[in-house]
């Protein structure tokens, strides 16, 4: 007879290992890389852990050989991932700027390679740089492995099916080719060569090739339901890691936040009573969010979350985030520096990492800020104390679920973006000057705490 879970959430699916098919030929074209490669070098191979078997370290590898055969070898090996020194400031842009202007020549080519090494590479994400370096990298490892490499760049339209054709053979995604032929056509248009892609609807027509093939559905997620944070909020965590569990899992659903945004969130940028102060007396006790940056908001105008004060006092979000950080002892410090705009350097991470101390008690370390990936944990965690443990659910669940509450209790998109910071509703969004929050408390009131 089947088990049955009593809670009503766990629907987690059975699952049945499968073998991969594709295991010989990726293993056969391992061999062949590193037999061509010896050609090339003494050194140990670096491989990825990516399903088509890639060196990382082909750069060096090649260079040598790349600067004798390739006519554009300096584009071939330009690593684009090595970005920029502003990555990661967050807006405190200017003691970064000051201290490379110093040393800049004042000069119009001194100038101009200090605007291409600092802000030219922001152009994109750090992260998108890094995984179109590491496509680029498939691409030199698979030129080396079949004797390509003077076809590489530029590249004409048989190298590139012969290249697709061996990875589909190789057992490689759609979303993966897509990413190898974006690796290629960028590469192109940065070296100002002719694209092996190009003509009339000849990229739309090459992806969608690949989808009728390859694509396939995507995994099945599921949102948050106000079920689930009336449970998670009236729930009487046993310690501090499984109370900062259960504060971030409301925050990030109540507030439709990526667990990115979560990761980056600090105590300060969670101001209690700020429309209270502002002098609308009726929100005594309700929170303001302030996010620095979101997905579609790179010029970091910045987004305002609203979380106003339940009717029943063991559903109120804003009590129990103060009380986590009073039991944290992270609440904004009294040198903090948070500036419009600028991401503050004192004030610990809303959401810290934990650490064991002494007696065996979570502390906040040292060095606290958390991962995207340590908050997904987080909600996953959260959820397992109230009984759901279904591979559904994972840190995209919050924002699925604020969206889809909020959205069942007919919350304006117009207003519902402004709490998501979506990119729909971006012209509209940006000529709404809202006289009185009420309307942004929407998406709260959608959970009728």
């Amino acid at each position: 007879m089947p088990h049955t879970s009593p809670h009503p959430y766990n629907n987690t699916p059975s699952l049945t290992a499968v073998t991969s098919s594709f295991a010989q030929p990726r293993a056969a074209y391992r061999t062949a890389t590193a037999t061509a490669l010896s050609t090339y070098t003494t050194d140990p191979l670096q491989w990825t852990a990516s399903c088509i078997p890639t060196v990382c370290n082909i750069q060096d590898i090649l260079a040598p050989t790349l600067r004798r055969s390739c006519s554009a070898w300096a584009a071939a090996l330009h690593n684009g991932s090595d970005g920029s020194p502003l990555d990661g400031a967050l807006g405190n842009w200017e003691p970064v700027v000051t201290s490379i202007a110093a040393a800049t020549p004042p000069t119009i080519e001194g100038m101009s390679l200090a605007f291409t090494t600092v802000i030219t590479p922001l152009g994109s994400a750090r992260a998108t740089r890094v995984k179109a370096w590491r496509n680029w990298c498939t691409v030199l490892t698979w030129a080396a492995t079949r004797s390509a490499l003077d076809s590489t760049l530029p590249m004409d339209t048989s190298t590139l099916q012969a290249m697709l054709w061996d990875f589909t053979s190789l057992g490689a995604s759609n979303s993966t080719l897509k990413s190898i032929v974006d690796a290629v056509v960028s590469r192109h248009r940065e070296a100002r060569l002719p694209s092996p892609v190009q003509g009339p609807l000849a990229y739309s027509r090459l992806i969608r090739c690949l989808a009728r093939v390859l694509g396939r559905p995507r995994s099945h997620k599921q949102g948050i339901t106000r079920d689930m944070v009336v449970s998670l909020l009236r729930s009487n965590p046993p310690d501090l890691l499984a109370f900062r569990n259960k504060t971030a899992t409301i925050t990030l659903t109540l507030g439709c936040m990526r667990p990115s945004e979560g990761a980056a969130a600090l105590s300060c940028d969670l101001v209690f009573n700020s429309d209270y102060d502002a002098g609308l007396r009726q929100y005594m006790g309700c929170t303001t969010l302030h996010t620095l940056t979101r997905k579609q908001d790179q010029e970091r105008k910045g987004h305002q979350m609203r979380f106003g004060v339940a009717t029943d006092p063991q559903l109120d979000i804003n009590y129990q985030l103060g009380l986590f950080m009073d039991m944290a002892g992270t609440r904004p410090r009294t040198d903090c520096n948070r500036r419009p705009g600028k991401k503050c350097t004192v004030c610990p991470p809303l959401f810290p990492k934990l650490a064991k101390g002494p007696g065996g008690s979570w502390v906040v370390p040292a060095r606290a800020t958390p991962t995207p990936a340590l908050v997904s944990t987080m909600v996953t965690s959260a959820l397992h104390t109230i009984g759901v443990h279904s591979k559904a659910f994972t840190g995209a669940s919050c924002r699925m679920g604020g969206l889809t509450v909020a959205t069942e209790a007919g919350v304006p998109e117009s207003i519902l973006w402004m709490q998501s910071g979506h990119a729909q509703d971006r012209a509209a969004r940006h000529y709404v000057r809202l006289t009185n929050p009420d309307r942004l408390y929407d998406t709260w009131r959608a959970f009728r705490l």
